[in-house]
């Protein structure tokens, strides 16, 4: 029952764990397909790289997140624990969302402040 809401954070954690380990070996210019693009981050080289450093730190937070909802939701699975398991999966997309505007809002502050 909570297999869909499972694999879309393992989607989630494993796209947050690519970016960052991308951004770290800065293998990933200034582009748009992948990264933190707005368009601050897009306007240049330096406002890129600062952008994706900004938004990093809750990349990370929203990867943590999305694992430790993967496996509350089958810890629920297994106990039959319905209630728990969609409030968990309700509060977990919300935290997930939250963290994907602090990475926009963090990336484009950066990106301006260098511009």
């Amino acid at each position: 029952m909570f297999y869909p809401p499972m694999m879309g954070y393992l989607i989630v954690t494993a796209v947050s764990v690519l970016m960052i380990v991308a951004q770290r070996r800065q293998a990933i210019g200034r582009n748009s397909v992948i990264g933190i693009r707005t368009r601050y981050t897009r306007a240049s080289d330096a406002s890129w790289k600062a952008g994706q450093r900004a938004g990093r730190p809750y990349l990370i937070a929203m990867a943590a997140i999305s694992i430790c909802h993967a496996v509350a939701l089958f810890v629920a699975e297994i106990s039959d624990a319905t209630t728990t398991g969609h409030i968990l999966s309700v509060v977990g997309w919300v935290l997930v969302v939250i963290c994907a505007v602090l990475v926009g809002r963090a990336a484009n502050s950066a990106a301006r402040s260098v511009g």
